[in-house]
């Protein structure tokens, strides 16, 4: 159900994005609690970054740059290094480092090692999206959010307001993001059963709105109720946003800055002469310019980003709606189209039995999860005839009907080679091989 469509490709990548940021969020909650009652000082991680560490971990093992069951000696130390850059974070580590205080900086900034944990959870999502694991999470991530919360609240002592602002606003983080993943998971495993694609209709964008509606009229009166300003909530459903203009930005300073001293030193070597850098005391004798704290700039910069995501939204839109509609030369009604799908059986070609010869079938034995998972439907017809596979029944159903132990897992592997396109790892298919031999071994000394 791949889309050529540049829209939906870009929508496709909605859904991953919302399990990782929600991964993030839920991990921040724990590091505020943590750097606040354990370390004694505000946070200097956010979600942005601990999502970061996890969308890091997905891509890599999408891309097969890590195997966990292939090389887990490198795996191990990606997630060391990841750790490290993550506890190296901290200005005081990084002093201490310097001057060779290792030891004294070991007990520096815990919290920075949950960026391992953010990897360890973006290695699952980077594999799959299962609606059902995002359900699991969403659920069980709730209510596991009292547990930092309680924390906080009663070991943060004055840092206590620090963390229920950064704290709330992680929260509805995880609440819109884990929702509005949960949902779009559902969208995308309902897609696969009935072969529709969830980003080429609004099911989705109903989705998204449906939790923002949701998340706006529960966070509001929330944050009144804890003493949090309003755009505390906004912050906690577009704050990875401004985290990520912050990098940009950032980053074109240090290339800006990079750029001008070496554009300096050009001119000042073909002989320009250019004025120096202001010392103090002509700094102290400039006009006095007035300062704003991020707190005033909170409010204009909210409704900046705001209006972008409207923009944008409103865009979105307009692509798969009126272009995509004009490029593809739709007539104005629309039109529909369907689809459906045949069983692999309804053509096969039946081939009468002919008194004294047999019907070819598999020799050898099996060398991958697919070969195992047959030659088991062998082994059990030939020893157990009761527990063997019907020609209607589907393998999940056999699985299910005959309650044999491994049945179940070579089923599945099965189903995610042959139907899934999904690319078995090498200890996979040893697992698989390994079951196959425990089935074989127990029919044989079963009595016949």
């Amino acid at each position: 159900m791949r889309s050529s469509w540049p829209a939906d490709r870009l929508i496709g990548w909605l859904l991953p994005v919302l399990a990782i940021l929600a991964e993030g969020a839920w991990l921040t909650v724990v590091y505020v609690a943590v750097e606040t009652t354990i370390d004694g000082r505000p946070p200097i991680l956010g979600t942005f970054e601990l999502a970061a560490a996890a969308g890091l971990a997905a891509i890599a093992v999408r891309r097969r740059l890590l195997r966990p069951d292939d090389n887990p000696l490198t795996f191990f130390g990606a997630l060391l290094g990841l750790g490290a850059l993550g506890w190296l974070w901290d200005e005081r580590v990084r002093s201490l480092v310097l001057v060779g205080d290792v030891a004294g900086a070991i007990g520096l900034h815990p919290g920075g090692w949950l960026l391992i944990v953010a990897a360890m959870r973006g290695v699952g999502r980077g594999v799959e999206i299962d609606d059902r694991a995002l359900t699991r999470l969403v659920l069980l991530g709730v209510p596991g959010l009292a547990i930092p919360w309680v924390l906080g609240q009663l070991g943060a002592g004055d840092l206590r307001p620090i963390f229920v602002e950064d704290a709330f606003v992680a929260s509805l983080t995880f609440v819109s993001a884990g929702f509005m993943a949960a949902g779009l998971a559902r969208l995308q495993e309902i897609g696969r059963e009935t072969g529709v694609d969830w980003r080429t209709n609004r099911s989705w964008l109903g989705t998204v709105l449906g939790v923002l509606a949701i998340v706006l009229a529960i966070g509001v009166p929330a944050a009144y109720l804890l003493g949090l300003p309003v755009d505390t909530v906004t912050r906690g459903l577009i704050g990875p946003v401004f985290s990520i203009v912050g990098y940009v930005l950032l980053a074109i300073a240090f290339v800006a800055a990079i750029g001008s001293a070496a554009l300096y030193e050009a001119l000042s070597r073909l002989g320009f002469s250019l004025p120096g850098p202001l010392t103090p005391q002509e700094i102290a004798r400039l006009p006095e310019m007035r300062e704003y704290t991020i707190d005033q700039l909170q409010g204009p910069i909210m409704t900046v980003a705001i209006l972008w995501v409207g923009i944008l939204l409103l865009v979105v839109i307009v692509v798969r709606t009126w272009v995509r509609r004009r490029a593809g030369g739709r007539p104005r009604g629309g039109s529909e189209e369907r689809s459906f799908n045949i069983p692999q059986g309804s053509f096969r070609l039946e081939i009468p039995r002919l008194r004294g010869f047999r019907r070819p079938g598999r020799h050898g034995p099996p060398t991958d999860a697919v070969s195992a998972y047959l030659a088991t439907l062998d082994e059990l017809a030939a020893h157990d005839p009761a527990r063997a596979r019907l020609e209607p029944e589907s393998p999940h159903a056999h699985a299910a009907r005959v309650k044999l132990a491994d049945l179940g897992t070579l089923q599945a592997d099965y189903a995610l080679a042959r139907y899934g396109g999904r690319h078995l790892t090498d200890a996979e298919h040893r697992r698989a091989l390994a079951r196959w031999r425990r089935i074989r071994d127990r029919q044989r000394r079963r009595p016949s």
